[in-house]
C-alpha cells in the first residue's frame, strides 16, 4: 500500500477508535502502529542501505523503484507483534493495545496491496527470520518485478506508491496475463 494509503487509513481508524471508545491513548496507539511503524523503513535506509539523501523525495523514490539493497524492517514482523500482543495483554495498556490493532493493520494491507510486488511467499516474508535466512538481501526477498515508472512529484508518487507494470504483449502492443498455474 503507499504511503499516502497508510496515512489515510490509518487517519480514519484512529478517529473511529477515538470516536467508538473516547480513549485518546487507544487512538494514539492505533496511529502509531497504522503509520509510524514505517520508521523501519527509514533505518533500513540509513542504517543498513547506507542512503545519505535524506529528502523525503528520494527516500520515497528509492523505496518506489525498488533499489533496496537490505530489507530489515524490524517492525515489520510477526515475531515483534507476537511479543507486543503478549506485553499488552500482560500490562492491559490501550495504547500498546491500539498499536498493535494498527500495526497488524498495517501489515494486512501491506500484504494485500504490495503481495504483487514480492515474487515469492508473502506471507513469508513478513518474518523477521525468514528475511534473516535470506540475510536480508533485498535481491533475493523482493525478486525482480517489473515496476511501473514513479510519478512524477512527490504527492502523486506519495499517494499512488509502487505499481508492478504489466506484462506487455510485444507483437500485439497490449497487456498481457500471465498464464494460470
Amino acid at each position: 500500500m503507499s504511503p499516502g494509503g497508510h496515512a489515510a487509513t490509518t487517519a480514519l481508524a484512529g478517529g473511529v477508535a477515538l470516536l467508538s471508545t473516547s480513549s485518546v491513548p487507544l487512538a494514539a496507539g492505533v496511529v502509531a502502529g497504522g503509520f509510524l511503524i514505517d520508521l523501519d523503513h527509514a533505518a533500513d535506509y540509513v542504517l543498513f542501505n547506507r542512503q545519505r539523501d535524506l529528502r523525503p523525495s528520494a527516500f520515497l523514490r528509492y523505496y518506489l523503484e525498488g533499489r533496496v539493497e537490505r530489507v530489515v524492517l524490524a517492525l515489520h514482523s510477526y515475531e515483534l507483534f507476537t511479543l507486543l500482543i503478549a506485553l499488552a495483554w500482560w500490562t492491559g495498556a490501550a495504547a500498546l493495545w491500539g498499536y498493535v490493532v494498527g500495526g497488524l493493520m498495517h501489515l494486512v494491507l501491506d500484504m494485500i496491496f504490495n503481495g504483487e510486488l514480492l515474487p515469492n511467499n508473502v506471507l513469508a516474508f513478513y518474518s523477521f527470520a525468514y528475511r534473516a535466512a535470506h540475510r536480508f538481501r533485498g535481491a533475493t526477498l523482493h525478486g525482480h518485478v517489473p515496476r511501473a515508472p514513479v510519478p512524477a512529484g512527490f504527492w502523486r508518487a506519495f499517494f499512488t506508491g509502487a505499481v508492478r507494470r504489466e506484462p506487455r504483449d510485444a507483437a500485439a502492443g497490449r497487456r498481457s496475463t500471465p498464464p494460470a498455474a
